[in-house]
């Protein structure tokens, strides 16, 4: 997704959740966003809700998670099915959203 600040576009990575719940072309939107930044890379991250982004930093928090495959799991499942998953210990569905 392109998100456009003070005339400025910004290339934003995020989940098929949050880009189905976007609306339409050319309308407002908040983003909660996170920059990730390492040598050879700065991206952005992008998501409708506090909590999505919540368990974004968890799984990345994760050794060898990064954040491609994050948003591939929250892409794959909710954030809150998520969470009930690994409280839970559902291995199913964790194994399901795995990438």
């Amino acid at each position: 997704m392109i998100v456009e600040s003070n005339g400025v576009g910004y290339r934003i990575f995020t989940s098929l959740s949050t880009v189905s719940g976007i609306g339409e072309i050319g309308g407002e939107v908040k983003v909660y966003t996170y920059l990730y930044v390492r040598e050879d890379n700065i991206s952005l991250y992008g998501f409708l809700t506090q909590e999505e982004l919540n368990v974004f930093e968890l799984l990345i928090s994760v050794s060898g998670v990064g954040p491609k495959a994050a948003v591939s799991v929250l892409s794959a499942i909710s954030p809150s099915r998520f969470s009930l998953a690994v409280i839970t210990d559902d291995t199913k569905t964790l194994t399901k959203a795995q990438v």
